[in-house]
């Protein structure tokens, strides 16, 4: 595990609250370095209806702290609301290319690698870089049972060449952030449904705690004197009882479950 990534689990507070999860954001964006965080839920699954009143028992159902409500959406970010209030007059999730490719995508994306070659993409950048956002970004879509969506964005503002390398020295980290701390929000709003404990065997544990540290799977495999095959095995193994969309998913719930002690 990274210095920063075991920084940003010791500031989870013991119990959580709406006001802990909200802060994470904030720990994200001084821990990196960048100049903005947000997360944003289009999705808590069929059940859950964010585009109308939240139901009752729901703790984010309020604007308050780095939540909010914008385009339908709940989300929590560290820009400034005029930028949200603009985005949603505009009506800019129609040609948002960001929101398009997360709607296609499982994997994590460069905001270089988008289209912005229309005029009213061009203007969309123009203003959200006049609000206060940065130039670069980077954006990891979340996906969940029951048709969870949602999506983790870090942002900048610095030349291509320094976010590249940002992005190759932390992705593996923004990953696990972005499905833990969506794992966070399920279990404020109670969408969780109250899962059940879940049994992993000793391997299973070992190779999941072996990627929560940061390691690859060639270096696990050795550790345990496994090979990459059965390695495999163990991770689809617990993945599958987890209830995890990905490895990293699963990584998170692990840790949120209490099943990986890091």
């Amino acid at each position: 595990m990274t210095d920063r990534l075991q920084q940003l689990y010791e500031a989870i507070p013991e119990k959580s609250s709406i006001d802990g999860v909200g802060l994470l954001i904030e720990k994200v964006k001084d821990l990196y370095q960048v100049a903005h965080v947000a997360y944003m839920a289009l999705s808590l699954g069929r059940t859950y209806a964010l585009s109308t009143s939240p139901k009752a028992e729901g703790l984010l159902a309020k604007n308050a702290g780095f939540w909010r409500r914008e385009s339908g959406a709940l989300v929590a970010v560290t820009y400034d609301q005029s930028w949200g209030q603009r985005y949603a007059e505009a009506d800019y999730a129609r040609i948002d290319p960001v929101l398009e490719e997360t709607t296609r995508s499982f994997a994590p994306f460069n905001w270089k690698s988008l289209s912005w070659d229309t005029r009213k993409r061009r203007q969309f950048l123009r203003e959200a870089v006049e609000c206060g956002l940065g130039n670069q970004g980077y954006a990891v879509p979340v996906r969940g049972p029951d048709g969870q969506f949602a999506l983790f964005v870090v942002n900048n503002t610095c030349s291509d060449e320094a976010w590249e390398r940002f992005i190759n020295e932390f992705k593996s980290d923004l990953l696990v952030i972005a499905h833990f701390f969506h794992q966070k929000v399920l279990e404020i709003e109670r969408v969780s449904m109250g899962a059940a404990p879940t049994l992993l065997s000793s391997r299973e544990v070992d190779v999941l705690t072996g990627i929560s540290v940061g390691k690859n799977r060639a270096q696990i495999a050795h550790d345990l004197k496994i090979s990459e095959n059965t390695l495999r095995v163990y991770l689809d193994s617990a993945r599958h009882k987890l209830g995890a969309i990905n490895i990293s998913h699963a990584v998170a719930i692990g840790i949120h479950r209490g099943v990986i002690n890091i």
